[in-house]
This record gives structure tokens, sequence and C-alpha cells, in this order.
């Protein structure tokens, strides 16, 4: 197929939450904050962002000739989509149909925190087409819970969950999260275990990293950061997720992702294949041609720039790069990437582009090739990382 006819994916921020979580580095805002720096309106801030959004919208499909470009999936991340008026997203469904052609089996995602979750949103939003539901909950310790700023507790996440099966929905996915500050690994297993008894058809188990910019990060600096585990019991708890995981039946498919049988998420697979798609609101990327777009990351500032919410793009040329990124992002798949179809998709090969590091990671059983695909190891797994870094 083509590359222009391959099916693409859409993205759609909502920046928006009740409360910041101190490792959080997502371009996300606490919305009491927004209001009353009156950078957002109190009675209609939702409908404001959404026409901001359909702006957009209509503006990129004419920018870059994409009417009629089939779609696989919709993902509404943030921040808290959860927060969001189920009317709103609607609005923003069917204008985005308007444009694209979603394929029969589309998956359309929305991310749900428990504390902004009932049962009457789920079924407004089963209703409005969204077909799967992803709940950060990170942990069912309600202590660790407060030591990640999370408000929801381990018995909200729990409600939450049954109440969105309770609605229809029969693809749910959840976050866990491991190496939060004081966590032991007794912790780690009962968290396993209560999402195995959730029963989810998708679960995202990843590492705790301190990014720069977030309160943790902050707090870290300056050595009041308390609690982080060591590098030896976070392999333990990684060690420990996948044999767990493993044997309640869920495949790992990626680094930090797990899922039954027809369940792998669309939108990251696209993602990890390095596929065209478009990220709509404040602060979103987009790939399509080799061209990435981002946008204004302050909601006022696109909301007030929707018709050229640009901030910066770049138009991708250099070889290398693409192959460094097109090889960073599929390692992460555990079927590792096809050297003779990323030939064929970029027309350079990565082992002459890449031939002394890839030497050096197989002498260090970081990688290996296996019938043309190259893959890393368990080892490679755990340092990926430090691997990805030098692709770059």
């Amino acid at each position: 197929m083509p590359e222009k006819e391959n099916p693409i994916s859409l993205y759609f921020h909502i920046p928006f939450c009740t409360a910041k979580c101190g490792y959080c580095d997502f371009n996300s805002y606490e919305l009491q904050n927004l209001i009353e720096k009156k950078q957002v309106h109190n009675k209609n801030w939702a409908s404001e962002y959404t026409d901001a959004l359909i702006m957009e919208i209509k503006g990129r499909v004419k920018e870059l000739q994409l009417t009629g470009r089939k779609v696989q999936s919709v993902f509404f991340g943030g921040g808290t989509p959860s927060l969001f008026p189920p009317q709103e997203i609607k609005k923003i469904l069917l204008t985005s149909r308007k444009f694209f052609d979603f394929i029969p089996e589309s998956e359309i995602s929305l991310e749900a925190n428990p504390n902004s979750s009932d049962y009457d949103l789920f079924k407004k939003l089963k209703k409005i087409g969204i077909n799967r539901i992803s709940f950060g909950i990170q942990s069912f310790n309600d202590i660790l819970l407060k030591n990640l700023d999370r408000i929801h507790s381990g018995k909200d996440a729990k409600r939450a969950f049954y109440l969105a099966r309770k609605a229809g929905f029969e693809n749910i996915s959840i976050d866990l999260m491991f190496g939060i500050p004081f966590q032991t690994k007794e912790i780690a297993n009962d968290d396993l275990q209560n999402a195995i008894e959730l029963n989810p058809e998708h679960i995202s188990a990843y590492e705790l990293t301190i990014e720069p910019g977030t309160s943790f990060h902050a707090l870290h600096m300056k050595g009041e950061l308390n609690g982080l585990i060591s590098e030896n019991l976070s392999l333990e708890m990684w060690e420990m997720r996948d044999q767990i995981l493993h044997d309640a039946g869920y495949e790992q498919y990626e680094i930090s992702n797990f899922a039954k049988l027809g369940f792998r998420c669309k939108h990251n697979l696209n993602y990890w294949n390095r596929g065209d798609y478009l990220g709509f609101g404040a602060g979103a990327h987009s790939l399509i041609d080799n061209q990435r777009i981002w946008n204004h990351l302050r909601p006022d500032i696109y909301i007030k720039n929707s018709q050229t919410p640009t901030a910066g793009e770049e138009k991708m040329e250099n070889a290398k790069k693409i192959l460094g990124e097109s090889l960073m992002l599929g390692l992460r798949l555990k079927e590792g990437v096809s050297l003779l179809e990323l030939k064929k998709k970029t027309g350079f090969d990565s082992e002459i582009l890449f031939k002394n590091h890839f030497n050096d990671f197989y002498k260090k059983n970081l990688l290996i090739k296996d019938r043309g695909k190259l893959k890393l190891t368990k080892k490679g797994m755990l340092l990926s990382n430090q691997i990805f870094s030098s692709l770059l």
C-alpha cells in the first residue's frame, strides 16, 4: 500500500486536570488555576477549547490535503480527558468523521482518571463512539498514591473500572507504575494481583522516571525526594511483572505493554511503527510524510491562534535521523524491526549506517538478529534507554 494511503491516527490533547501530579511532565494544567488566571473562561472553558480544536481540524486538513484520509485510531489524552463534557467529545468526533474516513474497526480511546469517572459518563462516552477506556491507576496502594500526588484511592480505581464495564466497555486498559517512592516488591506484587483480578484487556506497566520540569525533579535535585528504590529492586520488579502477567495470560508486545489476544493498542502501535499521525490541541505533535509539526503549549495561546496553532515544524530529510528514530521506536516492540522493511520504507540500509553500534550491542548481548529482524534481548529491554539514545 502506498505510504500516503496508509491509515493514520488522530490524537486530541485535553490539557486540563483537577490537580497536577508531582511526576507528570505532560503538557497539563490545573483547570482552576487557568480560570483564576483568566486564561480560560469559567463557564465555557470546554466549548471554547472544542471550538479551537474544530478550527484546527479544518485548517490542518486543508493545509496538508488530508480530506478523506483513512483513520485507524483516535486517542483523547491529557491531562484528564474524562473531565471534558461528553457533548464536546461528540462534536470533535463528528467533525473528524466529516473530513476523514474512519475504517470500520477504528479504535477510539479516552484516558480517564478514577476520580473523574461515573456510570453516567461512561454510558454517554459509549453512546458517542468511544470504544476503549484507559485508566491512569498507577497503584492500588493509598499511601503510594498519596506519594504520587494522585487524588484517587485504590477503592476509587476499582469502582471506576467496574462502572466502565457495567456501561458496556469491552476494551479497557489500566496503567500501573513501578519504582514509586517507598514501593516494596510486596506492594508491587499486590498491585499486579489487583490488576489481574479486574481482568482488563490491556495493561501498561512502566517505571517511574524523574523528568526535568516536574516537582519531583525539583525535589530530587535538592536531595529531598525520599524513598527512591534501588536499581536492583527495580530490576526485580520488572522480572516479577513479566512473569506474573505472562502467567495471567497477558502477552508482552512492547517494553511496558501487555495485552490479551486481539487487544494490542492500535494507536500506540502506529507510533511505534512510525506511522503518520495528526495531533490536535495545546502542545500536540504531528508526523505526516516525514514532516513534524508541533503546537503552542499554553491553552489560552493555542485557543487564540487556533486557525494557525503551529509553534514549530521540521521537514525530516536526514536519512540517519529517520532510520535512528524508526529503530528507536520499532525496537520497543517484542517482535523487533524488519531490516528489509525498514530499508524499503526509507531507502537506506541501517546495517551500514549503524554498523558500529549494532556490532557493539551484539557483543554486549543487548541486540540479536533473528530471521531478518532486529530485536532487543531481555538484557537489552532493561537497558533500552542507553541503546535508544545512541541511535538518535
